[in-house]
């Protein structure tokens, strides 16, 4: 779904920007009808502001996970070769009290 954000919402360092009713959306455009050029620049230069914020915001959660996908690749690694080794020593100790 589209969300729809009130001229006096847009905030880059605010998350918390709530969704729009219809009505609510239909009197923000008799706003921006009602804008200069000069208001209208201003607002769309707000919104692309927040657009590449948030998908700035969205690539740094994406390394993130990344990072923590590798991390827990290479603990499982660990975790294999750790039991792998206590199988191989068991199974050594098993043959030395067999003989």
């Amino acid at each position: 779904s589209i969300k729809v954000y009130s001229t006096g919402e847009m905030n880059i360092e605010n998350n918390n920007v709530r969704q729009l009713s219809k009505p609510q959306v239909d009197a923000e455009l008799d706003k921006m009808k009602s804008m200069s050029k000069e208001e209208a620049a201003s607002f769309a230069a707000r919104a692309v502001a927040e657009a590449e914020a948030a998908i700035a915001e969205a690539e740094e959660a994406a390394r993130a996970a990344e990072a923590a996908e590798a991390e827990a690749d290479a603990a499982k690694a660990f975790l294999d070769a750790v039991v792998t080794t206590m199988q191989n020593r068991n199974h050594a100790s098993a043959m030395l009290r067999a003989c």
